[in-house]
């Protein structure tokens, strides 16, 4: 587990939680579903609005309602919407690297384990 910040808003995540998985991949299927439907054109004003709006649900989906009034202090602006969902998707890359690197030494090389199984003789054959 590790803590994203954004602005003053804080929050422990772990990716390696199912629950926590489910609610960002549900939020994650939101978001581009949403995202088609924002208007492309009209007052600017008012695109603004639905795409920040878009931003607002993923991040409320994820972890909680009011999250994003936090996260946006009140505020309708596209650029911080976009920054917030920058920095949490670099957040998540930096946290699978993290756990890569933790987590190698136990996972299965099927390579090195057949190397293993044959004594470490790659490359020779025995007839029998």
């Amino acid at each position: 587990m590790s803590l994203w910040k954004f602005g003053t808003f804080e929050q422990e995540i772990d990716f390696t939680d199912a629950d926590f998985m489910d609610a960002l991949e549900e939020a994650q299927e939101q978001l581009v579903i949403q995202s088609k439907e924002t208007p492309k054109v009209g007052k600017k004003s008012d695109i603004i609005r639905a795409q920040v709006d878009c931003f607002a649900q993923f991040f409320d989906h994820i972890f909680g309602p009011g999250t994003s009034e936090k996260m946006y202090e009140g505020r309708v602006s596209l650029e911080l919407a976009i920054q917030s969902a920058e920095s949490f998707s670099r957040f998540g890359e930096q946290e699978g690297r993290r756990m890569d690197q933790s987590y190698s030494k136990y996972y299965v090389n099927a390579n090195r384990n057949t190397q293993q199984r044959q004594g470490g003789q790659k490359g020779q054959h025995h007839n029998r």
